[in-house]
């Protein structure tokens, strides 16, 4: 009862005094936190600036839309953000992820030479439907999929709609359209952001306003099920989720926005005060012999009777009787200005994920062992985002196609529907990482699959490469050298370079 008439004071004072009813509530929350038990949720004196708001599963469509327009803006005009946006597409999709069909042929109850048949089918299919994959005719399914990744790190999200074209010269029907994320969104009732949820919390429609190419007022929209009767996804809403029941993507740069902006200012205002600084101005003060400051002061003017306001390189300017130049001199920049340019672009790679040295592209302050350490850090997080990104856009839209050319004939595989999963199993193979130490790194590759501990598959993979594509290049080439009368088998293996001397940073790293 206590608490009903709490309520119901409290909601009358929130109508009639907000910030009454604001201070209230923190009145309430510190009295609560007192006697807390874990010091983060203290209320002393050094905490007691610490005020939160409410924390929301999905922020709200005007917080969202401002992360997203100030995102772009970083993308746009930040050459770091801009950088780092680019870093992150290219090391995770690059020139695109390829499927590489992995049906098993006991789990369909074939022999192992027809599954590698359907392999290569599955395969060709992809490779001819890949060129003509974008519903406006322009783009590649490897260029959509660099879009829809930058649209992710930018956005938070990306809205990929599979739809039809009904080209006579196409051998599938089966398109991809790109949504920008403002164009989920809808004023009906019943949808939330433009989503309208199932019992469960299951997406099972989605607005969409249609491009409104002469900018007119009229808004119209268009809503699509999340799938089909048959559950074939008809909207793929690609983010990564922070909380749980969250509905829409929250832009990659929001924990860092603040730093770029701040750095951007920062760095703008010393380019300002270099430039200041840079220019060589001579100013030629004129005596008063008759008395005439009085009369005379503030008249500085230029040659064409505007005021003079500021200074250029090479500036000659005589002032007028009675008046003086102050020059402000800040020592600007100090020596502490690149420590904390480092520091704070070192905490803006820290919360995307990216070591300093590939944030920056900087290897200067680097030996090998901490360049290879900073490479492997990146690769590991480059790496779950491509797992992720193959399994939530490509794999669907994989599945799709192969069901498409199944019902055309193109792909002959036995029971599709019974073995639909097993057929569409595949690995997603992006562009390889390069070496630091070419030598080093072969011959590690070497032995761990000499021990077990990896595969040609794997260690192919690893550069971008089809390790069938690998062995059948080798044949053919075996086959060639033998026409030729040449013996590749017969040339002298490379020897395994001594070990090099630790660097000097191995060295001291070594000794402390």
């Amino acid at each position: 009862m206590t608490n009903l008439i709490t309520k119901i004071i409290d909601n009358s004072i929130e109508v009639v005094a907000p910030g009454l009813a604001l201070r209230r509530s923190e009145a309430r929350a510190k009295l609560k936190l007192s006697n807390a038990m874990y010091r983060g949720s203290e209320n002393s004196r050094l905490m007691a600036d610490w005020i939160l708001g409410k924390s929301n599963t999905t922020p709200d469509q005007w917080e969202l839309s401002t992360l997203r327009e100030r995102s772009r803006d970083i993308n746009r005009n930040d050459p770091v953000g801009s950088g780092a946006t680019e870093t992150m597409a290219v090391n995770i999709v690059g020139h695109g992820l390829s499927p590489q069909s992995k049906i098993r042929a006991e789990a369909i109850g074939v022999s192992p030479e027809r599954a590698e048949e359907l392999q290569r089918q599955a395969e060709t299919i992809w490779e001819t439907w890949g060129p003509l994959a974008g519903a406006d005719d322009r783009l590649s399914f490897d260029e959509i999929q660099f879009l829809a990744i930058r649209k992710i790190i930018e956005d938070g999200e990306v809205f990929a709609i599979p739809t039809w074209a009904n080209d006579p010269w196409r051998t599938l029907g089966r398109v991809i359209e790109l949504a920008e994320s403002d164009r989920c969104i809808s004023e009906n009732q019943g949808f939330e952001q433009g989503i309208k949820l199932g019992d469960r919390g299951q997406p099972i429609a989605y607005s969409f306003s249609k491009p409104n190419l002469k900018e007119t007022l009229k808004v119209e929209y268009k809503e699509i099920p999340a799938r089909d009767k048959n559950g074939r996804p008809q909207v793929l809403h690609v983010f990564p989720p922070k909380r749980v029941g969250q509905l829409r993507g929250v832009p990659f740069f929001a924990p860092a926005m603040s730093f770029f902006k701040h750095l951007a200012d920062y760095l703008e205002a010393e380019v300002v005060a270099a430039r200041v600084a840079a220019c060589l101005a001579i100013f030629i003060t004129n005596a008063d012999p008759l008395g005439m400051a009085a009369s005379q002061a503030g008249s500085t003017r230029a040659a064409d009777g505007s005021r003079v306001q500021g200074i250029e390189p090479g500036l000659v300017h005589y002032l007028n009787v009675g008046e003086s130049i102050n020059v402000v001199d800040p020592k600007r920049p100090g020596d502490a200005f690149a420590p904390f340019v480092e520091g704070v672009l070192r905490l803006i790679g820290v919360s995307l994920g990216m070591p300093y040295e590939l944030l920056l592209k900087d290897f200067s302050k680097t030996n090998y062992s901490s360049a290879r350490a900073a490479l492997l850090e990146g690769r590991r997080h480059f790496m779950n985002w491509r797992t992720w990104f193959s399994k939530k856009f490509c794999q669907p839209i994989w599945e799709l196609v192969l069901e498409e050319a199944y019902l055309r004939g193109h792909f002959d595989a036995p029971d599709f529907y019974k073995f639909r999963q097993e057929l569409c199993r595949c690995s997603w193979i992006g562009g390889g990482w390069g070496w630091v130490d070419p030598v080093k790194e072969v011959e590690a590759s070497k032995l761990a699959m000499d021990y077990g501990l990896s595969t040609l598959a794997e260690e192919a993979a690893g550069q971008g490469r089809d390790w069938e594509e690998v062995l059948e290049q080798k044949a053919r080439e075996d086959r060639k050298a033998k026409e030729l009368g040449l013996d590749l088998s017969a040339q002298p293996k490379a020897k395994t370079p001594p070990p090099d001397e630790p660097e000097e940073g191995d060295k001291q790293n070594a000794k402390d």
